[in-house]
């Protein structure tokens, strides 16, 4: 009896342990791709030492996505959709038909996005990661990791005639390859930069909003806003920024080019 006894205190105590084990999907450049398990309060820089990352792989375009953050994600791309169909709508009443056209092809684009649960870390260095424990975040069990090898484009999306691939220029900033690029019910004043890491920057473009030149890393996307003067009553004020969110949520090597 006794001994039935601590082996049920034994299981007991191990239950936790085991509890806490995570299932984490790692891909790309790595020496070890695919599912990970991992005991205890398992971090990012667990993750990446057990799939042993590639000197060569981009760790500026690497993604982290998680479940939880799907439904916010996709509540975003929800209501975006609805905005753009407004817009639509609202240009075919005012007999706007080259806005009409592109709000219909910008919605079928946003539409074939995948939502990812894209999580916007400052880093997924494995070496930064090891060496700061404020960088080095807890994982959740099904979260995934990605290494892409590095691109050597840039993109420029959105209010332009047809989306535009350009090669990277070392130290050009996001203002020259928007200008390569044939633009249609531009913004006049602003533009959405989404570097590979998926951080999002807001560029004034305009004589009283002018930013400093920004530098694009291989690999970034331009969002070219729509004029919110010619959607203002459709879309809100913050439809622009939003979708420049919702891009960032998708993964460097996830196609986002229409």
């Amino acid at each position: 009896m006794r001994v039935a006894r601590l082996l049920g205190w034994l299981v007991c105590l191990a239950w936790p342990i085991h509890a806490m084990a995570v299932s984490v999907s790692v891909s790309g450049q790595v020496e070890r791709p695919g599912m990970q398990s991992l005991q205890g309060n398992a971090r990012l820089a667990d993750a990446a030492a057990a799939a042993q990352v590639k000197f060569e792989s981009y760790v500026l375009g690497a993604s982290w996505t998680q479940r939880s953050r799907q439904l916010e994600q996709k509540r975003l791309q929800a209501g975006l959709l609805y905005e753009l169909g407004a817009v639509a709508d609202q240009a075919t009443r005012d007999g706007n038909a080259p806005l009409a056209a592109l709000s219909v092809q910008l919605r079928q684009w946003l539409q074939s996005m995948p939502v990812t649960g894209r999580h916007v870390a400052r880093t997924l260095d494995p070496g930064a990661l090891a060496a700061n424990d404020a960088d080095n975040l807890p994982l959740e069990d099904g979260d995934t990791l990605s290494y892409p090898r590095r691109p050597s484009t840039v993109r420029v999306v959105g209010a332009v005639q047809k989306p535009c691939e350009l090669s990277h220029v070392a130290l050009q900033d996001a203002r020259e390859y928007v200008r390569a690029c044939a633009t249609q019910m531009a913004d006049r004043d602003v533009l959405y930069v989404i570097q590979p890491d998926g951080q999002v920057s807001e560029l004034g473009i305009a004589l009283w909003n002018e930013s400093p030149p920004m530098v694009l890393a291989p690999g970034a996307i331009v969002y070219v806003p729509l004029d919110r003067r010619l959607v203002a009553g459709a879309a809100d004020s913050v439809f622009n920024r939003e979708l420049a969110d919702f891009i960032a949520t998708q993964p460097l090597d996830g196609g986002v080019a229409p």
